[in-house]
Protein backbone atom coordinates (compact mmCIF):
# COMPACT_ATOMS: atom_id res chain seq x y z
CA UNK A 1 0.00 0.00 0.00
CA UNK A 2 1.06 4.10 -0.51
CA UNK A 3 2.24 4.87 2.76
CA UNK A 4 3.11 8.50 2.05
CA UNK A 5 -0.25 9.84 1.28
CA UNK A 6 -1.82 13.25 2.49
CA UNK A 7 -5.59 13.95 2.10
CA UNK A 8 -5.40 17.49 1.83
CA UNK A 9 -9.12 19.35 2.63
CA UNK A 10 -10.93 22.81 2.66
CA UNK A 11 -14.25 24.00 2.45
CA UNK A 12 -15.86 26.15 -0.60
CA UNK A 13 -17.74 28.14 1.53
CA UNK A 14 -14.66 29.43 3.46
CA UNK A 15 -13.15 30.34 -0.28
CA UNK A 16 -16.04 31.70 -1.61
CA UNK A 17 -16.54 34.23 1.34
CA UNK A 18 -13.19 35.63 1.27
CA UNK A 19 -13.90 36.05 -2.55
CA UNK A 20 -16.21 38.18 -1.63
CA UNK A 21 -14.36 40.40 1.02
CA UNK A 22 -12.04 40.90 -1.49
CA UNK A 23 -14.05 41.73 -4.02
CA UNK A 24 -16.60 42.91 -2.31
CA UNK A 25 -19.25 41.52 -4.43
CA UNK A 26 -21.12 37.80 -4.11
CA UNK A 27 -22.28 37.98 -8.10
CA UNK A 28 -22.13 33.94 -8.24
CA UNK A 29 -20.51 34.30 -11.79
CA UNK A 30 -17.82 36.16 -10.51
CA UNK A 31 -17.12 34.17 -7.47
CA UNK A 32 -17.13 30.84 -10.06
CA UNK A 33 -14.76 32.95 -12.24
CA UNK A 34 -12.36 33.26 -9.27
CA UNK A 35 -12.42 29.95 -8.14
CA UNK A 36 -11.00 28.48 -11.52
CA UNK A 37 -8.52 31.03 -11.47
CA UNK A 38 -7.66 29.34 -7.79
CA UNK A 39 -7.98 25.75 -9.25
CA UNK A 40 -5.64 26.75 -12.38
CA UNK A 41 -3.03 28.08 -9.65
CA UNK A 42 -1.01 24.38 -9.58
CA UNK A 43 -1.07 24.29 -13.07
CA UNK A 44 -0.30 27.40 -14.36
CA UNK A 45 2.48 29.81 -13.28
CA UNK A 46 0.35 32.90 -11.72
CA UNK A 47 1.71 35.54 -13.86
CA UNK A 48 -0.53 33.87 -16.67
CA UNK A 49 -3.51 33.16 -14.40
CA UNK A 50 -3.00 36.77 -13.50
CA UNK A 51 -2.57 38.29 -17.29
CA UNK A 52 -5.60 35.88 -18.32
CA UNK A 53 -8.16 37.30 -15.73
CA UNK A 54 -6.25 41.01 -16.28
CA UNK A 55 -7.94 40.64 -19.92
CA UNK A 56 -11.29 39.86 -18.47
CA UNK A 57 -11.20 42.93 -16.70
CA UNK A 58 -10.34 41.71 -12.77
CA UNK A 59 -8.12 43.91 -10.96
CA UNK A 60 -4.48 42.13 -10.52
CA UNK A 61 -4.17 43.43 -6.58
CA UNK A 62 -7.58 41.81 -6.03
CA UNK A 63 -6.46 38.44 -7.49
CA UNK A 64 -3.28 38.55 -6.46
CA UNK A 65 -4.95 38.43 -3.00
CA UNK A 66 -7.20 35.57 -3.66
CA UNK A 67 -4.06 33.59 -5.26
CA UNK A 68 -1.50 34.12 -2.18
CA UNK A 69 -4.67 32.89 0.13
CA UNK A 70 -4.94 29.90 -2.24
CA UNK A 71 -0.99 29.17 -1.30
CA UNK A 72 -1.86 28.48 2.58
CA UNK A 73 -1.73 25.12 4.04
CA UNK A 74 -1.07 23.18 7.17
CA UNK A 75 -2.29 21.86 10.45
CA UNK A 76 -5.12 24.32 12.24
CA UNK A 77 -2.36 25.70 14.58
CA UNK A 78 -0.12 26.25 11.39
CA UNK A 79 -3.41 27.90 9.59
CA UNK A 80 -4.66 29.98 12.51
CA UNK A 81 -1.16 31.57 12.95
CA UNK A 82 -0.51 32.42 9.48
CA UNK A 83 -4.15 33.76 8.75
CA UNK A 84 -7.11 35.72 10.36
CA UNK A 85 -9.53 32.97 9.96
CA UNK A 86 -12.45 34.35 11.84
CA UNK A 87 -13.30 36.13 8.81
CA UNK A 88 -13.41 33.03 7.06
CA UNK A 89 -17.26 31.40 6.75
CA UNK A 90 -17.32 27.52 7.63
CA UNK A 91 -14.03 27.77 9.53
CA UNK A 92 -15.50 25.91 12.50
CA UNK A 93 -17.08 23.48 10.43
CA UNK A 94 -13.49 22.62 8.70
CA UNK A 95 -11.79 22.31 12.22
CA UNK A 96 -14.36 20.15 13.44
CA UNK A 97 -13.77 17.66 10.28
CA UNK A 98 -9.98 17.58 10.92
CA UNK A 99 -10.84 17.00 14.57
CA UNK A 100 -13.47 13.94 13.72
CA UNK A 101 -10.88 11.77 11.06
CA UNK A 102 -8.18 12.63 13.63
CA UNK A 103 -9.86 10.62 16.69
CA UNK A 104 -10.53 7.84 14.06
CA UNK A 105 -7.08 7.48 13.76
CA UNK A 106 -6.63 9.39 9.99
CA UNK A 107 -3.53 11.87 10.93
CA UNK A 108 -2.59 12.54 7.53
CA UNK A 109 -4.95 15.49 6.85
CA UNK A 110 -3.76 19.05 6.08
CA UNK A 111 -5.94 22.07 5.62
CA UNK A 112 -5.22 23.43 1.90
CA UNK A 113 -6.78 26.68 0.68
CA UNK A 114 -5.78 26.08 -2.75
CA UNK A 115 -8.17 23.19 -3.24
CA UNK A 116 -11.32 24.03 -4.68
CA UNK A 117 -12.49 21.53 -7.62
CA UNK A 118 -13.05 22.92 -10.67
CA UNK A 119 -16.60 22.32 -10.95
CA UNK A 120 -19.07 24.64 -9.79
CA UNK A 121 -21.49 22.05 -8.16
CA UNK A 122 -19.02 21.55 -5.47
CA UNK A 123 -21.10 23.14 -2.37
CA UNK A 124 -19.07 22.44 0.61
CA UNK A 125 -16.11 20.41 1.95
CA UNK A 126 -13.62 19.37 -0.86
CA UNK A 127 -10.86 17.31 -1.20
CA UNK A 128 -7.70 15.63 -2.66
CA UNK A 129 -5.39 13.05 -2.11
CA UNK A 130 -1.26 13.31 -3.01
CA UNK A 131 1.25 11.02 -2.74
CA UNK A 132 4.14 12.56 -1.25
CA UNK A 133 6.93 10.71 -3.01
CA UNK A 134 4.72 11.43 -6.55
CA UNK A 135 4.66 14.82 -9.09
CA UNK A 136 1.70 13.10 -11.04
CA UNK A 137 -0.08 15.06 -8.71
CA UNK A 138 -4.31 13.91 -7.58
CA UNK A 139 -4.51 10.62 -6.99
CA UNK A 140 -7.71 11.16 -6.28
CA UNK A 141 -10.53 13.61 -5.47
CA UNK A 142 -14.24 14.62 -4.34
CA UNK A 143 -16.23 16.58 -2.10
CA UNK A 144 -19.99 17.48 -1.12
CA UNK A 145 -22.08 18.47 -4.02
CA UNK A 146 -25.45 18.88 -1.73
CA UNK A 147 -26.66 21.41 -4.10
CA UNK A 148 -26.68 18.64 -7.39
CA UNK A 149 -29.66 16.38 -5.29
CA UNK A 150 -31.82 20.27 -5.36
CA UNK A 151 -31.44 20.48 -8.72
CA UNK A 152 -33.36 17.23 -9.01
CA UNK A 153 -36.08 18.20 -6.21
CA UNK A 154 -34.13 16.03 -3.65
CA UNK A 155 -33.28 18.34 -0.93
CA UNK A 156 -33.68 15.89 2.09
CA UNK A 157 -30.68 14.32 0.23
CA UNK A 158 -26.70 15.17 0.91
CA UNK A 159 -24.19 13.51 -1.46
CA UNK A 160 -20.57 13.29 -1.13
CA UNK A 161 -18.36 12.08 -4.29
CA UNK A 162 -14.79 11.15 -4.79
CA UNK A 163 -13.11 9.49 -7.83
CA UNK A 164 -9.78 8.27 -8.17
CA UNK A 165 -7.18 8.14 -11.25
CA UNK A 166 -6.71 4.41 -11.96
CA UNK A 167 -3.59 5.25 -14.03
CA UNK A 168 -1.63 7.32 -11.49
CA UNK A 169 -2.17 5.13 -8.68
CA UNK A 170 -0.92 2.42 -10.58
CA UNK A 171 1.93 4.25 -12.30
CA UNK A 172 2.94 5.44 -8.16
CA UNK A 173 2.76 2.05 -7.01
CA UNK A 174 4.90 1.35 -9.60
CA UNK A 175 7.11 3.83 -8.83
CA UNK A 176 7.13 3.08 -5.36
CA UNK A 177 7.70 -1.09 -6.39
CA UNK A 178 4.69 -1.73 -4.57
CA UNK A 179 3.72 -3.72 -7.80
CA UNK A 180 5.73 -4.66 -10.34
CA UNK A 181 5.93 -3.32 -14.11
CA UNK A 182 4.32 -5.44 -16.42
CA UNK A 183 7.15 -7.29 -17.90
CA UNK A 184 5.09 -9.28 -20.09
CA UNK A 185 5.24 -8.99 -23.81
CA UNK A 186 2.79 -7.80 -25.87
CA UNK A 187 1.55 -8.31 -29.03
CA UNK A 188 -0.41 -6.78 -31.97
CA UNK A 189 -2.65 -8.30 -34.61
CA UNK A 190 -2.30 -6.70 -38.06
CA UNK A 191 -4.59 -7.34 -41.26
CA UNK A 192 -3.28 -6.53 -44.59
CA UNK A 193 -6.82 -6.00 -45.92
CA UNK A 194 -10.04 -6.28 -45.24
CA UNK A 195 -10.44 -9.82 -45.88
CA UNK A 196 -8.00 -10.64 -43.79
CA UNK A 197 -9.86 -9.12 -40.90
CA UNK A 198 -11.72 -12.07 -39.73
CA UNK A 199 -8.46 -14.11 -39.49
CA UNK A 200 -6.54 -11.49 -37.62
CA UNK A 201 -9.70 -11.33 -34.91
CA UNK A 202 -9.64 -15.09 -34.80
CA UNK A 203 -5.79 -15.06 -33.85
CA UNK A 204 -6.22 -12.21 -31.41
CA UNK A 205 -9.06 -14.48 -29.69
CA UNK A 206 -7.40 -17.53 -29.21
CA UNK A 207 -3.22 -15.18 -27.86
CA UNK A 208 -6.28 -13.48 -25.53
CA UNK A 209 -7.51 -16.93 -24.32
CA UNK A 210 -3.77 -17.99 -23.91
CA UNK A 211 -3.08 -15.12 -21.50
CA UNK A 212 -1.68 -12.95 -23.95
CA UNK A 213 -1.89 -9.33 -23.78
CA UNK A 214 -2.78 -8.74 -27.51
CA UNK A 215 -3.81 -5.49 -29.55
CA UNK A 216 -6.08 -5.06 -32.79
CA UNK A 217 -7.24 -2.30 -34.78
CA UNK A 218 -11.19 -2.73 -34.31
CA UNK A 219 -11.75 0.45 -36.94
CA UNK A 220 -10.49 -0.95 -40.50
CA UNK A 221 -7.61 1.53 -40.33
CA UNK A 222 -4.90 1.15 -43.26
CA UNK A 223 -1.76 -1.17 -42.44
CA UNK A 224 0.31 2.52 -41.70
CA UNK A 225 -2.05 3.52 -38.97
CA UNK A 226 -2.31 -0.11 -37.49
CA UNK A 227 1.63 0.01 -37.58
CA UNK A 228 1.28 3.16 -35.43
CA UNK A 229 -0.61 1.28 -32.64
CA UNK A 230 1.50 -1.64 -32.98
CA UNK A 231 4.48 0.45 -31.88
CA UNK A 232 3.84 -0.53 -28.22
CA UNK A 233 3.86 -3.79 -28.81
CA UNK A 234 6.93 -5.99 -28.69
CA UNK A 235 5.79 -8.34 -31.68
CA UNK A 236 3.66 -7.84 -34.37
CA UNK A 237 1.69 -10.46 -36.53
CA UNK A 238 0.57 -9.65 -40.14
CA UNK A 239 -1.96 -11.50 -41.37
CA UNK A 240 -1.66 -11.04 -45.28
CA UNK A 241 -3.14 -13.10 -48.56
CA UNK A 242 -0.20 -14.00 -49.84
CA UNK A 243 1.54 -16.04 -46.70
CA UNK A 244 -2.19 -16.84 -45.54
CA UNK A 245 -2.23 -19.24 -49.08
CA UNK A 246 0.96 -20.83 -47.75
CA UNK A 247 -0.85 -21.26 -43.79
CA UNK A 248 1.11 -18.70 -42.71
CA UNK A 249 1.51 -15.12 -40.54
CA UNK A 250 4.58 -12.64 -40.46
CA UNK A 251 5.69 -12.12 -37.46
CA UNK A 252 7.83 -8.74 -36.92
CA UNK A 253 9.75 -8.09 -34.03
CA UNK A 254 8.98 -4.02 -33.36
CA UNK A 255 12.15 -3.67 -31.18
CA UNK A 256 14.61 -4.53 -33.95
CA UNK A 257 12.85 -4.49 -36.84
CA UNK A 258 13.40 -7.92 -37.91
CA UNK A 259 10.59 -10.35 -39.24
CA UNK A 260 9.68 -14.03 -40.84
CA UNK A 261 6.90 -15.95 -41.56
CA UNK A 262 5.45 -18.35 -38.68
CA UNK A 263 3.29 -21.63 -39.41
CA UNK A 264 -0.68 -20.79 -38.81
CA UNK A 265 -1.52 -24.10 -37.66
CA UNK A 266 1.77 -24.66 -34.68
CA UNK A 267 0.78 -20.77 -34.03
CA UNK A 268 -2.64 -21.90 -32.81
CA UNK A 269 -1.69 -25.52 -31.20
CA UNK A 270 1.17 -23.60 -28.98
CA UNK A 271 1.02 -19.76 -29.31
CA UNK A 272 3.79 -19.01 -26.50
CA UNK A 273 5.87 -21.30 -27.73
CA UNK A 274 5.84 -20.46 -31.37
CA UNK A 275 6.04 -17.02 -30.09
CA UNK A 276 8.88 -17.50 -27.54
CA UNK A 277 7.07 -16.49 -24.64
CA UNK A 278 7.60 -19.17 -22.37
CA UNK A 279 9.33 -16.27 -20.34
CA UNK A 280 8.85 -12.89 -20.21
Amino acid sequence: LLKDITIDINHRNLVESYINKIFDSKDSDLVADILRAVDKIAKKPKEKILSEFQEKGYETEKLEKILEFSQIKGSIDEVEKSFDTTQLESWNELKELIDSLENRGVSNVRINFGIVRGLDYYSGIVFEVFDKNSTLGALAGGGRYDTLTKAFNREDIGATGVAGGVERIILTMQEQKIIPENSQKRIAVLYINDEMQKVAHSITSLLRLNNIPTDIDLAGRNMKKQMDIAKNANFAIIVGPQELENGNVTLKDMINGTEGTISLEKLTEDPKSVLNLEKP
